[in-house]
């Protein structure tokens, strides 16, 4: 299993995603699954999970409820939902891993598989993604951004068409980083220069320092885990109804594992959500008319 980079305590270290100490081999559970396809679709939903997790199950609560196809189609009936799933393991039972960069565009080449041969490249996407899963989406976007159209594939299309983002306990460009920094700067020339671990903190350090350059259209929200204490929520509708700001935050009573994981449409922490996907789908719309 590759390392993977800590941007709270310290430069290197696990993101504590794991949910299944026994994941399925590579292949059994990886790409895409359709969950939820609307009557009417205009937009695509494309979740994506953490290490160590499942397409399916990260999203299922303890009652069996996976909110992606058996709640949010209910509030938004003109969507279709997707979930991505992937896994850093090349071969069962064995130590060769695949780097976060492959991974993610493999991202990019599964979307644009699917998108045009069901003649959708152009529909608009919004991004769900828990944790690594948000570093894999950035990266893709930056891979899928500076991407040469071919005739058999333009890859850009997929950074062009997302226009919202959810990232659900995902490292952020801010001071929390100055560790990693530090370490890169520290081990720049030495031995450690040409470990795995060096190779990750860097290409980490490198999305987040260019994904913002690209992230401009994108209606974002950043969730975050609140766990046994008191919750302090950033309205939606104030941070989102400036049209200058396309981003605001929100916190949820849950550890990181359950962050993601909601039991009924009340819920506050899947409202919130729910709040913030309407939003983005009605500023979708009202673009489309105007045009």
């Amino acid at each position: 299993m590759a390392m993977v980079l800590s941007v709270q305590t310290g430069p290197v270290n696990n993101y504590q995603d794991c949910e299944d100490p026994s994941p399925p081999p590579p292949g059994e559970e990886t790409g895409l699954k359709l969950l939820h396809d609307g009557l009417a679709p205009e937009v695509d939903i494309i979740a994506v999970h953490g290490l160590g997790g499942h397409r399916e199950n990260s999203w299922t609560a303890a009652n069996g409820v996976n909110w992606l196809h058996g709640l949010l189609p209910g509030d938004m009936p003109n969507i279709r939902v997707l979930s991505w799933g992937y896994s850093l393991a090349t071969v069962k039972n064995s130590h060769e891993t695949m780097s976060e960069q492959k991974i993610s565009e493999q991202l990019v080449r599964d979307l644009w598989e699917l998108r045009s041969s069901t003649n959708t490249t152009n529909r608009p996407i919004i991004f769900i993604a828990h944790s690594l899963g948000g570093t894999i989406v950035k990266s893709a976007l930056l891979y899928a951004d500076s991407a040469q159209e071919t005739p058999t594939a333009d890859l850009r299309r997929i950074s062009l068409s997302t226009r919202g983002a959810i990232f659900m306990g995902t490292p952020e460009l801010d001071s929390r980083l100055v560790g990693l920094q530090s370490y890169l700067a520290s081990a720049k020339g030495s031995e450690q220069e040409s470990s795995d671990i060096y190779k990750e903190a860097h290409w980490l350090m490198t999305i987040l320092e260019s994904y913002p350059s690209i992230s401009q259209h994108i209606w974002t929200l950043f969730v975050h885990e609140r766990l046994n204490s008191p919750s302090r929520n950033t309205p939606l509708g104030q941070t989102a109804s400036s049209p200058q700001d396309k981003s605001s935050h929100i916190f949820v009573q849950a550890d990181h594992s359950g962050m993601v994981k909601f039991e009924a449409s009340l819920d506050e922490g899947y409202l919130q959500i729910k709040e913030h996907l309407v939003y983005v789908e009605k500023i979708l719309k009202q673009s489309t008319t105007s045009e």
